[in-house]
């Protein structure tokens, strides 16, 4: 009897069919740059962090912001998001793109990841190009409070 067939009888009979659910893959492990300040910025790749965009984001936070990427060799002695974020004491964490951000956090986007504030922005390609991206960006720096209104890091 097929496992569909089985489960369609049981139903019928007025008993609770519980499937068991396939464990959460496990996050992916990242590489975390130089930097000492309380920001982490999470981009795709390492190359991504030494552009001229992700320079003048780390302008504009004005804390030296850490900047980390995933391990493309996926080794255990890397942290991972949730691991950064406790032991070096993150208060805000921002992810630039959304695939990044369903491999890190597995699509559940938490606004608070153990001490620190999570936000999702676009992949700094989309923030290059965009300007309704880069606003965004800027909506959730100031939100944040990473920068204030005028620009100024806080």
């Amino acid at each position: 009897m097929s496992e569909t067939r089985r489960r369609a009888y049981l139903e019928a009979m007025g008993f609770d069919v519980w499937i068991a659910r396939p464990p959460d893959p496990e996050p992916e492990r990242l590489v975390i740059g130089a930097g000492a300040g309380s920001t982490l910025l999470v981009c795709a790749l390492p190359e991504d962090s030494a552009t001229k965009l992700a320079g003048d984001i780390t302008r504009a936070l004005g804390d030296e912001p850490v900047w980390a990427w995933p391990d493309p060799q996926d080794r255990p002695d890397n942290p991972s998001l949730p691991d950064a974020v406790e032991k070096q004491l993150f208060t805000q964490v921002i992810i630039f793109g959304n695939d990044l951000t369903g491999r890190l956090l597995g699509g559940r986007i938490p606004e608070v990841l153990g001490s620190s504030a999570v936000a999702v922005c676009s992949d700094l390609d989309e923030l290059a190009g965009r300007a309704p991206a880069k606003k965004a960006l800027w909506q959730v720096l100031t939100k944040r409070g990473a920068v204030g209104a005028t620009g100024q890091p806080n």
